[in-house]
């Protein structure tokens, strides 16, 4: 995320100071073709904020510098906190440990701070024009219908002046100290009391408010402010901003001067009414008071007979737009990925070898790709500020929570535990069906024959297995592969068909094996109390419950008969001795919907041999 962010920083710099560079270049030329590059600039920044939602992604290794690429076995430190269970001691062989989330106190990653505190600003800023926009609202229908004849008079004089053809709401307000104009399809000018009292200075006021209007103006303030609100750490966009409204104000000064308004008549208005300058921040609209930074440039660029004053070119401004098409758009794409490292951890190995397929944990922060478009960004980092906010004002809901996470987290990788060591095994059995079929001709059986051999399954593995469950008796030859492959023995078959699970398939016995599921398991929690089932029994073994845990939860006065809430329990950490301490009638765990039966499978018998446990 870090590097996300520094990568955005620095494309929006390469983008506002070229800008900024070639306004530069064209003191020259026309107010209205300088604001046109300005404008068409802060676009590109904003197109720049969303390009990363349609465009693809052009990677590009960062520098040592900048960040490097964690190795798999930084990435797996560098995860959140787990409490590591060993394999039971019942085991018939080690079994992989199982790390399973503990609920940690509230605490929040170098990334997600460094995303709140770009966040946090921008969404800050974001609100603010929002707020400005409700203002807009908010006056507009407080406002009176101006039917004075003279104004109305310059206003349709002005309208036909510049060819303005869309109807313009002209309204007076008590509210305001200088006039503003805003708005697209139903445009509206809004005078204050003085100037309507001020009806020689009609003309100049409404020929400015409607070349703004006429102008688009309203539209490209809004584009102005969300850029400067996505990018507001860097100085160069705030100041091309700065630079686009003179621009924009000055075009509109150019308007007024087309219309044969005298040049000394119209700077002597704008110093009038710069004492009258409404705050910009929480009005989203353009006005006639110029702030008392621009007054000078204005007045003098006013006074000034030989400034260019003339319309944009529409050669001009396809050129400008094209141009920073061909910048912007692979710009967008490029992103900065962690380089500097020898090897990175793919998902599901580490070492370079292929992890054990029997847990499934969940997926820690770093493994999700990070959002590179800022609105994500900031509703993620707003996000975070809130939990951390609500943590610190309220701990026990974070802890709860923690609880939860924890909660999910470990039902997650329970359930996915079989799901994960059954798609292996029928991989696998279908690698060698593939094998197997690829030979063709008379020698196909004894081909056959070599590959299972290969595999490591041999005819007295497969009678062997064939004798101890029904379901194998049917089960092609190369079938068998799967369950070598995760080390299904004719010994551990037999185990749990002395355990009561006589007539289990393929996918069972090869699940069973990668978690660690024995007979002595099996017997111990059927003992516990845990009702006899396989998958069950899967789930409990694959996040590391052991049976004497069970044991001393059922004699503390708890029923487990529930195996999702053993899960529970084992995952937030509640010990045996937490719950003897509880008073008697507190006990009970509360009250759970009924689970959902497994899912009917045709292929799986299983029997209960009370003389075995």
């Amino acid at each position: 995320m870090i590097l996300v962010l520094i990568s955005i920083a620095l494309k929006s710099l390469v983008i506002a100071g070229a800008t900024l560079g070639l306004l530069e270049l064209m003191k020259q030329r026309s107010a209205a073709e300088r604001s046109w590059v300005a404008h068409v600039g802060l676009l590109a920044l904003v197109l720049l904020a969303l390009a990363p939602l349609v465009l693809p992604n052009w990677n590009l290794e960062a520098p040592a510098l900048l960040g490097q690429a964690p190795t798999a076995e930084a990435m797996i430190q560098s995860g959140p906190p787990v409490t590591t269970v060993a394999s039971a001691p019942l085991a018939a062989q080690d079994v992989p440990a199982v790390a399973v989330p503990a609920p940690p106190r509230f605490s929040i990653s170098p990334a997600a701070a460094m995303t709140a505190l770009y966040a946090v600003p921008a969404a800050i800023l974001l609100f603010i024009t929002f707020l400005a926009l409700g203002r807009l609202i908010t006056l507009r229908a407080r406002a009176d219908v101006l039917v004075d004849g003279h104004w109305l008079s310059a206003l349709a004089r002005a309208q036909r002046r510049m060819g303005f053809k869309h109807g313009t709401a002209l309204l007076t307000s008590n509210e305001l100290s200088s006039p503003i104009s805003w708005g697209l399809m139903r445009p509206v000018i809004l005078l204050n009391a003085r100037a309507v009292e001020a009806s020689g200075e009609a003309e100049a006021i409404i020929a400015h408010e409607l070349a703004h209007v006429a102008r688009m103006d309203w539209i490209k303030l809004l584009l102005a402010r969300v850029a400067t609100a996505l990018f507001w750490f860097n100085p160069f966009v705030w100041l091309l901003a700065r630079e686009a409204h003179q621009l924009r104000e000055e075009a509109a000064d150019d308007s007024v001067l087309a219309a044969n308004i005298s040049d000394t008549d119209y700077a002597e208005l704008l110093v009038g009414v710069a004492r009258h300058e409404c705050p910009g921040l929480l009005l989203g609209a353009h006005g006639v008071a110029p702030s008392r930074k621009s007054l000078a440039r204005r007045v003098a660029r006013v006074l000034d007979g030989k400034s260019v004053r003339g319309p944009v070119a529409r050669s001009f401004a396809l050129g400008v737009l094209v141009g920073a098409v061909l910048v912007a758009a692979p710009l967008a794409a490029l992103n900065l990925t962690p380089g500097g490292a020898s090897t990175a951890a793919k998902p599901g190995t580490v070492g370079g070898s292929k992890a054990s397929p029997a847990v499934s944990a969940a997926a820690p922060y770093y493994s999700a790709t990070p959002p590179t478009d800022l609105p994500h960004i900031i509703a993620s980092g707003v996000a975070t500020s809130v939990q951390t906010a609500v943590a610190a004002v309220n701990p026990e809901k974070a802890r709860q929570q923690a609880r939860a996470d924890a909660i999910a987290d470990a039902l997650a990788t329970a359930r996915d535990a079989r799901a994960d060591a059954i798609a292996d095994a029928q991989d696998a059995a279908a690698e060698a069906r593939t094998a197997i079929h690829a030979r063709t001709g008379s020698d196909g059986q004894i081909d056959a024959i070599i590959e299972m051999k290969a595999a490591g399954v041999t005819p007295e593995y497969v009678n062997a297995m064939r004798s101890i469950s029904p379901q194998l008796r049917s089960m092609p030859p190369a079938n068998f592969a799967g369950m070598k492959s995760v080390g299904v023995t004719p010994e551990f078959a037999r185990e749990l068909a002395a355990a009561g699970f006589r007539n289990l398939d393929a996918n069972d016995l090869a699940a069973a094996r990668s978690v660690g599921v024995t007979g002595d398991y099996a017997r111990g929690m059927v003992a516990a109390g845990i009702p006899p089932n396989l998958g069950d029994f899967i789930q409990l073994r694959a996040v590391g419950v052991p049976v004497q845990y069970v044991v001393k939860i059922r004699n503390s006065g708890v029923s487990v008969r529930n195996p999702d809430k053993v899960i529970e329990m084992w995952a937030v950490g509640v010990k045996p001795e937490d719950v003897r301490g509880m008073p008697a009638t507190n006990r009970g765990l509360p009250a759970s919907p009924p689970r959902p039966p497994n899912p009917p499978n045709p292929n799986v018998e299983i029997t209960i041999d009370t003389d075995g446990g």
